[in-house]
Formats: C-alpha cells, structure tokens, sequence
C-alpha cells in the first residue's frame, strides 16, 4: 500500500486483513486520513522522516516505538538510505547496513527495498535476513540508471549479499524495552 488514495488503500487493507492476507506500506507523506490506513498495516516501512513528522517527535527511535504501540504493526521500519534500515518488532531494534556499491541512480531504490523485503518474508526467512535482502535488492538496483534498471535475480542478490561490504553502522541500535 501506498497513502496517496488514502479512502481505497484503507478499503483494500482492511480486505487484505480480512482474509488473513499481510498488509505491508511504503509511506511517504502524511496523507489526510492516514491514521486510518496505519490501523491496517501489518509491516510499515516508511522513509526516514516520515515516523518523526507522524508523532511530532525528534528521535527516529522514539517515532518507531510509538507508532508501533499506537497503530500495533508487526513491523514498523523506516528506510535509511546508506545507513540502510531500523526497525522495531515490539521488543527489539534490528538494523541492517547498507551495501557498498557505485551508486549511478537511487530512484526506485524504496521500492525495490520493499519487494525485497515481500520476497523474504513470503519466503519465511527471518527479519534479520528479510531486511539483509532488501537491503541487497535496493542496492543493486542503484548501480543502474533507472528505477528499474538494476532490478537483479534472487542469486546476483545473494551474491552481492556474500561478497559486497556494508557501510558502518552510523546508528547505535537502543536496547529493547
């Protein structure tokens, strides 16, 4: 899901939810009735600024933590560009790094993130590996132009995975709570 038609994409959500199906959204803005969407998100992975605009809070980790409580997601992450994702499960924080790859084009890097991120989890792989993956996934896709360029097969992915380092962690990950 994504927030832009706020109505129809809570409609589907909660359709989705349902029939047992896991809702997963890519959020960017804070759309009229947004509240009402993140009711029905099982795995939010929003943008970097997105948490700390939504709670009118400064700290990234704080936002997490309380949109999780207030909207009860399994998953509540927030995507970081080179520093590559966080994420609160409800007990503890889990951060993956970012790949170092020569990056041509960042466009589409989100999405591709989120794909990766579906795959690993329609897979049944856990979190840490899910968001490793996506994490590949979205870097690769950037050493291409276009937002669909660098899209590569699951093997290129593992591969970049095995062989490719990850910038440092710039975040300390809190403790759980």
């Amino acid at each position: 899901m994504d927030g832009f038609d706020t109505a129809a994409a809570t409609q589907a959500a909660q359709w989705a939810r349902d029939a047992g199906i896991p809702v997963i959204a890519d959020l960017d803005e804070l759309y009229p009735g947004v509240e009402s969407l993140l009711e029905n998100i099982d795995y939010l992975i929003v943008s970097r600024d997105f948490p700390c605009r939504l709670m009118a809070e400064t700290s990234l980790e704080s936002a997490l933590r309380q949109i999780h409580r207030r909207y009860n997601n399994r998953l509540t992450a927030a995507t970081l560009g080179e520093e590559g994702v966080l994420a609160w499960d409800g007990e503890q924080f889990h951060h993956s790094a970012a790949y170092r790859v020569p990056v041509t084009d960042t466009t589409g890097a989100g999405d591709i993130f989120h794909a990766g991120f579906i795959y690993g989890l329609l897979q049944g792989w856990p979190l840490k590996r899910q968001l490793d993956f996506a994490c590949a996934a979205a870097a690769l896709n950037c050493t291409k132009a276009g937002a669909r360029g660098g899209i590569e097969s699951v093997p290129a992915i593992e591969s970049l995975m095995a062989t490719t380092p990850r910038y440092q962690a710039a975040l300390s990950t809190p403790h759980p709570v």
